[in-house]
């Protein structure tokens, strides 16, 4: 129950901060966006097709130039597994996983016992 709730938390907090950024974006974010999840419709993580969100490799944040180039871009879902929370942001919105793109792989194509591992490697290797 308490997993639960606090996925549920957490799914909330990622939406909200997605409609808080969408006023510094692009105009053309939200099609850049929706045309990047029918290319890539399935998180690179886990593979669900489940309350995806488009994840920027090098922080928008930090880099407003990189907002709409595809190559910046990953999909990672925020379902159960909370892939763009958990790999993505190394558990924190607050950073960014600058190994996004290697630990995404890695966890796709890993068993149980090692996904926990690329977990704690993902914290650790965060970055504000």
């Amino acid at each position: 129950m308490l997993a639960k709730l606090s996925h549920l938390i957490n799914v909330k907090s990622s939406e909200f901060r997605e409609k808080i950024k969408s006023i510094k974006r692009s105009p053309q974010w939200d099609q850049v966006r929706d045309d990047f999840v029918r290319k890539n419709p399935r998180c690179f993580c886990c593979g669900s097709n489940k309350k995806l969100q488009v994840h920027h490799i090098l922080p928008f944040s930090n880099n407003p130039e990189l907002e709409l180039e595809e190559s910046n871009l990953i999909s990672l879902c925020m379902d159960k597994n909370e892939c763009h929370l958990k790999i993505g942001h190394g558990g924190s919105f607050r950073f960014y996983n600058p190994s996004v793109v290697d630990d995404a792989a890695a966890y796709s194509a890993a068993n149980a016992s090692q996904r926990k591992l690329i977990l704690e490697n993902a914290k650790k290797r965060r970055l504000d």
